[in-house]
């Protein structure tokens, strides 16, 4: 399956890079699974990075309807754009299918976690001072 994707997305130019996440990724999966896969669009601008918007992409059902084809299987398509910063961390945590833009990759990821891990920190921090 993981050599079917990447083959696959190897030819998405319109994709700066991509992961196999959930289930599949963690080697327990069930024949029930649903396959899970994140990508992230090339966005019309570097900076700032683009997350947790609003945007769709020409190409999303064409992709999202390539792979369910290839792979037989239902998809989750997760599209890192759109993503809260804590689902896209988690997602890039998965399997790289494939990765086209490195220094986009790098910008993305930093970004996210760092966010994420803020949320994580606001989090703790209320529930701990909420605590009886």
């Amino acid at each position: 399956m993981i050599e079917l994707l990447k083959k696959y997305f190897e030819n998405k130019k319109d994709i700066a890079f991509a992961f196999l996440y959930g289930s599949y990724a963690k080697g327990n999966a069930t024949r029930l699974s649903d396959v899970d896969i994140a990508v992230y669009f090339y966005p019309k601008e570097r900076h700032p990075i683009e997350y947790e918007k609003e945007i769709f992409h020409d190409t999303e059902n064409e992709v999202w309807a390539d792979i369910e084809r290839l792979l037989r299987r239902e998809v989750e398509l997760l599209i890192l754009n759109r993503a809260s910063a804590n689902v896209a961390s988690s997602a890039i945590r998965g399997i790289p299918l494939v990765i086209n833009d490195w220094g986009l990759y790098i910008d993305f990821m930093e970004v996210i976690t760092d966010v994420a891990e803020n949320f994580m920190d606001f989090v703790i921090n209320d529930y701990m001072e909420k605590r009886p």
